[in-house]
């Protein structure tokens, strides 16, 4: 389920992480992933658009977005940014890949100062995951980073 973490909303990056990493990654990504479509109500397409890397076209593919950051600490439930929850979940990345860290940190600071505040949490995660996409192609990272 790509773009949906930031990592800055992003699943974007370049081939230099560990396996070891990644397959940490992706386990926690199932384990949420599951409980996050039962919490908001997402189908087998919500859950499809995202796996195939797209944008939910479903609010609750949306809520799924958010429903993740607010699992890895990167947002809280009133949805509002968590800084300092985004940055420890980072960490082991820093160790990994500090270069990737680097643009990952730049993606995200970029991605909360230019997407304004929506009221609707779940389309504002979006917004956040879709300019994490962005700003990281921009960049030249890829979606080769869970391959």
């Amino acid at each position: 389920m790509n773009q949906i973490i930031v990592l800055a909303c992003v699943l974007v990056a370049a081939n230099a992480l560990s396996t070891e990493l990644k397959e940490k990654f992706m386990e926690r990504m199932e384990q949420v992933g599951g409980e996050c479509a039962a919490e908001v109500g997402a189908n087998e397409d919500d859950i499809a658009e995202l796996i195939s890397h797209k944008m939910p076209s479903r609010h609750e593919g949306e809520c799924m977005i958010f429903c993740f950051y607010k699992h890895f600490d990167m947002m809280h439930d009133d949805g509002t940014l968590h800084k300092e929850g985004a940055l420890k979940m980072m960490e082991p990345l820093k160790a990994d890949d500090p270069e990737l860290y680097d643009k990952f940190i730049s993606i995200g600071k970029h991605c909360a100062e230019d997407v304004p505040k929506n009221d609707d949490n779940c389309k504002y995660a979006t917004l956040l995951a879709q300019c994490g996409v962005k700003k990281g192609r921009e960049m030249g990272l890829d979606e080769s980073i869970l391959e």
